[in-house]
């Protein structure tokens, strides 16, 4: 008798991609944000110099891990020699440089007047008046909005339409990626106003990540009832992975739990003020908007397209994740550094 086995083939996707989907989510999400808080008579205005930091700083992170899951990264430029209009992959190539110009240009300008350097000339070159301001800085940012919104398109339909993957293949991945990406700022602002307190009101943080939740919730039920009624593919193969596999049980299982425990914390300290208990939260909304990433990306990949089983990890590929992760996440914090320590006591730090 002859058994037809399922072959091991090498993950396409690795974890440096799951580190630029976090930090490219999170810098869409500030850029989305920003517009508003530059209105001096929005309530998102006194996070405004904290959003614009998040915004530049993830906005560089991201792309420098996206680099280094392409593989080969000096081949980038592959995406700008040869068309490809199909590829939603290539679409983001387009997109990308122009989110990453306009989100660097909007934080320099909006943090310029914040900053001081030893060197003189390095001054006088930020307070040049060719740096937009007023109506210009407001439409760049307006610009920055909208490339934002392609980035999260991009980013959400380059794997919902991989077919092969029944996982993938739903309408609501797009929208959770958003969501979450959501999540994770609200939860980064979170714990900069707990490590760095300015003593702003944190009412609107928490009323942001109760809604947040609240659409979370309503995507995975309706994710849930439409597969039902529609016998989506999505749906079936998770009722299958749930039945079938232990770990995809406990996966889904400890999925449910981490978000029950993340509302009961966040309405729990709903009208309270500010304190170091919100760590908690502000740490386990980060840490459930990076987990969705890790198990779309990665976990999903031991699912075999065709054939039963399940796949392993590459035990090599999992030992060099925790260098990945530590290593994106330094340069995340090494930047952020950086520019608090080029900040006069007048500016972020404070306002």
């Amino acid at each position: 008798m002859i058994e037809l086995l399922t072959t091991h083939a090498e993950a396409p996707w690795l974890p440096w991609a799951v580190q630029y989907f976090f930090f490219i989510g999170i810098a869409a999400s500030a850029a989305l944000l920003l517009p508003l808080a530059m209105n001096p008579h929005s309530v998102w205005h006194p996070w405004r110099d904290r959003l614009a930091l998040v915004l530049g700083i993830s906005a560089l992170t991201g792309p420098v891990a996206l680099l280094a899951d392409l593989h080969q990264p000096a081949r980038f430029w592959h995406f700008y020699t040869q068309l490809t209009p199909s590829s939603w992959m290539w679409l983001g190539a387009l997109i990308l440089p122009v989110f990453v110009t306009l989100a660097l240009v909007i934080t320099a300008s909006l943090l310029r007047t914040h900053l001081e350097f030893k060197q003189a000339w390095i001054n006088r070159w930020l307070n040049l008046p060719l740096w937009p301001k007023g109506r210009v800085l407001s439409a760049l940012a307006w610009l920055c909005a909208i490339s934002a919104l392609g980035i999260l398109l991009y980013t959400g339909m380059e794997i919902m339409v991989v077919r092969s993957r029944a996982l993938w293949h739903t309408a609501w991945l797009p929208v959770n990626l958003l969501l979450t990406a959501l999540l994770a700022l609200t939860g980064l602002l979170m714990l900069l106003e707990c490590l760095f307190p300015r003593g702003q009101d944190a009412a609107l943080l928490r009323r942001t990540l109760i809604a947040v939740l609240a659409a979370l919730t309503a995507t995975v039920l309706l994710w849930a009832l439409t597969g039902q009624w529609q016998n989506g593919d999505s749906w079936r193969e998770a009722q299958r992975l749930f039945t079938h596999f232990p770990f995809w049980r406990h996966l889904m299982l400890l999925s449910v739990a981490g978000g029950m425990v993340l509302w009961g914390l966040a309405a729990l300290r709903l009208n309270r003020p500010l304190s170091v208990f919100d760590l908690l939260p502000a740490s386990l909304a980060m840490l459930c908007a990076w987990g969705f990433r890790w198990v779309v990306l990665m976990n999903v990949q031991t699912v075999p397209k065709y054939g039963a089983g399940l796949y392993h990890l590459d035990p090599q590929m999992l030992s060099s994740a925790g260098v990945i992760v530590a290593g994106t996440l330094g340069l995340w914090l090494a930047l952020a550094g950086a520019v608090w320590a080029l900040l006069d006591n007048s500016g972020v730090r404070h306002g």
